[in-house]
């Protein structure tokens, strides 16, 4: 029987609060870059601590994301959306309040959960409101076109508001969003869809959480303290060690995390690896290139924000000429001309260096990014499309959850990189600047390779249009 109708005003209303939900998520990320500076010297801790403002959040993100869809199938999407937000509004409302920087880390981990809640259930909530395909893909249009513009305004906002009203202030910000979208989902919207409880793997939950944190962690302080150091090489063979029992218990679970059989897909397996490849990259860059500009250069974090602007709107406008390069040509080629693109842009950070004006630093970063931006836009967009083309229907709902998971995995384990190759770098603005450098030429490279990769791994009947 087909699902019955639902009223214009729902539709409007589940599609308005989903739009601004994956804006709190999106600013959850966008809008904290600009700040680091700041909170590294309010909190006084150093350019090696710091980046974990950003990666604690990535690193619960990554390893709740599964589960956060399967509290919706549990509880009902509206309700989990519900519970997401309010999340949401205690995690910001613990960093604006935070009196030390594990407190602000807590905020940051809860931040990462409610994100982790949020975003699969305004996805699910957009397909059981928009009944018909054609309005469904208006609506999902609409919903990613939102999206962007919320991680595009992020780094500028966050910059104008540090400057002006100060670090708090950007986490008050993200916590009012959370709030006003709380009031109008509770207002204006209705439960949608019958709840299917399914249990929720919580040793899977845990040691991914544990892997992602230990090799992160380890990453990270290698050079700092030493890659034989106890707590360095404990946190390795941690990460090690509770990956071995992820893949154990997903194996032997009845209902697990994650469904280890998607895996045989080679397809499925080569866009998984290419999407962690493409967030590994820049992402981690754009953290340590705000501590630069705001740490070393002296720029205002309006100003650092505004160079790194250029990433999420090359990202924006690259994402639909993806889909249409797809159509004609396969996934294939535009997914492995992606990473290439990206390799590029990150090779053409070793032009970066001192003694230029600050206009021709800021104009040839800001290019950089928009590069890399094309290209995080095009390899996304054929790397989601190779992922769900090619396994089971009945296995499409897992595939994009995990390539989603993947992609936070990338994000965490880039930050964590990128802090290791700064920090062999050596102290000091040269120093900090050598690092830059051994960043962009060791990645830039992976990233080529990875194409390489991508082009062999994906066959063209799995990346045919």
């Amino acid at each position: 029987m087909p699902p019955e109708p639902v009223p214009a005003g729902l539709q409007r209303a589940v599609l308005i609060a989903s739009s601004l939900s994956v804006v709190v998520v999106m600013l959850n990320v966008s809008i904290v870059n600009p700040s680091l500076p700041t909170l590294g010297h309010v909190f006084g801790v150093g350019a090696h601590d710091v980046p974990w403002v950003a990666n604690v959040y990535n690193i619960v993100f990554a390893a709740t994301l599964l589960a956060g869809g399967l509290l919706g199938d549990r509880f009902g999407f509206r309700r989990a959306l519900v519970w997401g937000l309010a999340l949401g509004v205690v995690g910001a409302a613990t960093c604006a309040l935070a009196p030390s920087f594990p407190a602000l880390l807590v905020g940051r981990a809860l931040q990462g959960l409610s994100s982790a809640v949020i975003q699969p259930a305004t996805l699910v909530l957009l397909t059981l409101a928009f009944t018909q395909p054609a309005a469904r893909a208006r609506a999902i249009g609409v919903w990613a076109g939102v999206s962007g513009l919320g991680i595009a305004a992020g780094p500028l906002l966050g910059g104008t508001v540090i400057d002006t009203l100060g670090w708090s202030a950007v986490f008050w910000t993200v916590a009012v969003t959370a709030l006003g979208t709380l009031a109008f989902t509770l207002g204006r919207t209705r439960p949608l869809g019958t709840p299917r409880p399914r249990p929720i793997d919580v040793p899977g939950v845990l040691l991914a959480a544990t892997a992602l944190a230990g090799l992160a962690y380890g990453l990270s302080q290698g050079n700092v303290l030493g890659w034989d150091s106890a707590p360095v090489l404990g946190c390795l063979g941690l990460a090690a060690v509770t990956s071995a029992l992820f893949l154990r218990a997903e194996r032997r679970a009845p209902h697990p995390l994650v469904d280890l059989r998607v895996f045989r897909n080679r397809a499925f397996t080569t866009a998984n690896v290419g999407s962690l490849l493409a967030a590994f990259g820049p992402f981690g860059l754009l953290v340590f290139i705000t501590l630069f500009l705001q740490g070393t250069q002296g720029y205002s974090a309006t100003r650092a924000g505004l160079v790194t602007s250029l990433f999420p709107i090359g990202v924006g406008l690259s994402s639909p000429l993806g889909g249409r390069l797809i159509a004609r040509a396969g996934a294939r080629g535009v997914g492995a001309a992606g990473l290439a693109v990206i390799g590029a842009g990150l090779l053409l950070v070793l032009g970066l260096h001192l003694g230029g004006s600050p206009l021709s630093l800021s104009l040839g970063l800001a290019g950089e990014f928009f590069v890399m931006g094309v290209g995080t836009g095009l390899a996304n967009a054929a790397l989601t499309t190779a992922a769900v083309n090619d396994v089971p229907a009945g296995q499409a709902a897992q595939a994009s959850s995990v390539l989603s998971a993947m992609r936070q995995v990338g994000v965490a384990l880039g930050i964590a990189a990128w802090g290791a190759l700064v920090a062999r770098g050596g102290e000091g603005t040269p120093g900090f600047l050598s690092g830059l450098h051994a960043g962009a030429g060791v990645i830039g490279a992976l990233l080529l390779v990875g194409a390489l990769g991508v082009w062999r791994g994906l066959t063209p009947r799995a990346a045919a249009p």
